[in-house]
Formats: structure tokens, C-alpha cells, sequence
């Protein structure tokens, strides 16, 4: 006897689509769309997208930018700036021989209370000695933590992305070594208290 093959519903059928909008600090700009059956389902997920379809900048294109969507009203999902990476392809680019690559990590709060770990590469034009690198280790961090205690969340991970705290701590570093370049490498939010 041949059984009959039952068809379960077609719960895509069911689904509705979401548009899912950038921050404030990116103009709500459209990032992406997200399917669900109920819009409560929608919070809490994750959109990653390259930084040139958040500013249409050909300069942000190694940057891959990572939002929450936090709430939803009508069919659109709004968002919240989770922190970015860069592309491994573009550290691997600017890293050549005869030269330091020298890597930072470290937590740091900022003025509204977010806590934020913060991945920092900073590349020399010449290969420096280890007590330089540690010069310029404890350089970045009292730098950058000296900023985020005097600014929020959105708008230092905002200033990282626009390279702007970065050329400022470029100029400071230059005092104790050749800089080539120095990138925020990696930021996360860590937690929010």
C-alpha cells in the first residue's frame, strides 16, 4: 500500500518581513530585512553589514559593522551599535616584514556606564624595539580609556569608525616611534550597567 505524502503548512506563508534600520547615529538608514511570525521574535537578532552600506564610503569597506535589533514598530526594526571588526584580509595587508605590528586589548567604561572591549592595532614604520611596544601598549590604553570615560557608548564606537580618535593617537605615538598606522581593530559591548 503506497502512503500519501502529507504536506505540512508552509510556515514561510505565515512569516512577515521587517525592515531593519541602522541606529540613530547612521540616520536610520536601511541595513537589511528580517523575517518572523511574530515581531516579538525579531528582537534580539543580530544583522552584520560592511561599513560602505551604512556611510556609502568606499574608505569603510573593511569595516564589518554588527547591530541588535532592540525594538519593533509597524514593520520596521530598529537597532542598537553593537561594535565592529575589521577585515582580516586588510590587517593582513598593512603587516609587512621589517616592521611591528603591535596589538593592545583591554576593557574600558564609558560615560554612560557601557563597558566596551576594545581590540587596538597599531603598525610602525620601522621593526622597534620591546620596551617601545610597551611604551606604546600603555600609550593607547591610557589614551583611549582617558576618551571613553568622557564619552557614550554610540558616539565613541561612532568616532572609532570615523578614524578620528585614531589620527589623534597617531600624532601622540609618533613621539616615541615611526607610526605607520594605528586602527581600532575590534570593538564589542561587553555590558551595560
Amino acid at each position: 500500500m503506497v502512503k500519501k505524502r502529507v504536506r505540512a503548512a508552509d510556515t514561510w506563508k505565515t512569516k512577515q518581513w521587517f525592515t531593519v534600520l541602522a541606529p540613530k547615529i547612521f540616520n536610520e538608514k536601511e541595513v537589511g530585512q528580517t523575517a518572523a511570525q511574530e515581531p516579538e521574535m525579531v528582537i534580539g537578532r543580530r544583522v552584520e553589514v560592511l561599513g560602505t552600506e551604512v556611510t556609502g564610503s568606499l574608505s569603510h569597506l573593511q569595516y564589518l559593522l554588527t547591530f541588535r535589533i532592540t525594538s519593533v514598530t509597524g514593520s520596521k526594526a530598529f537597532t542598537e551599535f553593537e561594535g565592529y571588526e575589521l577585515e582580516r584580509s586588510f590587517v593582513k595587508r598593512l603587516t609587512r616584514r621589517h616592521t611591528s605590528k603591535i596589538e593592545t586589548v583591554f576593557d574600558v567604561n564609558t560615560r554612560d556606564g557601557k563597558t566596551l572591549h576594545i581590540k587596538v592595532f597599531v603598525w610602525t614604520a620601522v621593526k622597534v624595539s620591546r620596551g617601545k611596544m610597551t611604551d606604546i601598549r600603555k600609550k593607547v590604553e591610557s589614551f583611549i580609556r582617558d576618551i571613553a570615560s568622557k564619552t557614550d557608548k554610540d558616539v565613541l564606537l561612532k568616532e572609532f569608525f570615523a578614524g578620528d580618535i585614531m589620527k589623534r593617537l597617531s600624532e601622540q605615538l609618533k613621539k616615541i616611534a615611526p607610526i605607520k598606522r594605528a586602527e581600532v581593530a575590534k570593538v564589542r559591548v561587553v555590558s551595560s550597567s
